[in-house]
């Protein structure tokens, strides 16, 4: 009943979180229900295509999780999780052009502060995105537009079930988020204001050029980050996405890897006339060159994982059309 399951997985995204568990439940019975009397009715389980004629005679997803929500005051029950689906994927956007903005900033090498207060601006955009959006729902709920879900859909390409290991709460996600943002936005700032990241150990050790060198690519690194976290918030049931954009961050990283163990120097001592602190930043490369070496490893194992798992799924969901058909 895997159908059934990714078609319960859907409507339950799409309810109201404090009645989610209850509803799913009642309405896990009756589909049961259905599907018996048409069992015993037959003679015989139903095939994958009979049960999709059933989920479709239920409607679309989104369709049935509208009829649980109450009345509101400015926007009725039908387009509420249309409603509230436009605006959470709003203030997202709108957290991530800030995020992006921000790491913009940095980039370009403005101080740290004023890159960050490029991302402090985020309140006044989501509350203008807030009126926006409600607005526009409110004047289609008074003049009465409906909105019309196709029936057409088809229940065979509902999202795959999500793992059964309990995925992070939206708090820890969204926290996951913000501190990604700041850090990303230090990372950035501090390679070229290096004693944000030094402190008081900018007087003996700096970067070495190779950072600047590819200086883009953790650009790239910080946006992905930022992109992939925002996926896990917004579309926690999209599995394949999130495991492409681990295989393409890894591979970012080898990338990074390659040129940092080229590079001979990693750290180079602020004063190059100090002996001593020359051998301390000769020790500490080599001890960096093998960290990174190990980090190469293990990187090129995840990337196998990964691949292996995506190239699995891809083959289930062939033998699933297959035998769908």
């Amino acid at each position: 009943m895997e159908l059934i399951d990714r078609y319960l997985q859907a409507v339950k995204f799409a309810l109201p979180r404090a009645q989610r568990d209850d509803i799913i439940r009642e309405l896990r019975d009756s589909i049961l229900s259905q599907v018996e009397e048409q069992e015993a009715a037959l003679g015989r389980p139903l095939s994958q295509d009979e049960q999709a004629e059933l989920l479709k005679r239920l409607g679309n997803p989104l369709h049935l999780a509208s009829r649980y929500y109450k009345q509101q005051h400015m926007i009725g029950a039908a387009i509420f999780p249309i409603y509230w689906k436009v605006l959470k994927a709003g203030l997202a956007l709108a957290f991530l052009v800030q995020a992006a903005a921000s790491v913009a900033t940095a980039a370009a090498g403005k101080p740290f502060t004023e890159s960050l207060g490029v991302l402090f601006r985020y309140p006044a955009a989501a509350l203008t995105v807030f009126a926006w959006v409600t607005l526009v729902f409110a004047g289609l709920e008074f003049f009465g537009v409906k909105f019309h879900i196709a029936d057409r859909w088809d229940p065979r390409k509902l999202p795959p079930l999500a793992k059964s290991d309990p995925p992070k709460s939206r708090f820890e996600l969204i926290a996951q988020l913000v501190i990604q943002t700041i850090f990303g936005i230090w990372w950035l700032a501090g390679l070229h204001y290096q004693y944000l990241i030094f402190g008081p150990g900018i007087n003996f050790f700096k970067f070495g050029p190779v950072w600047q060198t590819i200086y883009p690519l953790f650009v790239v690194l910080v946006l992905i980050d930022l992109a992939f976290t925002s996926a896990k918030l917004f579309r926690p049931q999209w599995t394949y996405g999130q495991r492409v954009a681990r295989v393409v961050k890894s591979s970012l990283s080898l990338v990074v890897f390659y040129f940092l163990i080229k590079a001979p120097e990693l750290f180079v001592p602020a004063d190059p006339s100090a002996a001593h602190l020359k051998d301390l930043a000769e020790t500490i490369n080599f001890g960096l060159h093998l960290a990174l070496q190990i980090a190469v490893i293990a990187t090129i194992v995840g990337i196998v994982i990964e691949g292996v798992r995506l190239l699995g799924r891809k083959a289930d969901a062939v033998k699933g059309a297959t035998v769908g058909s």
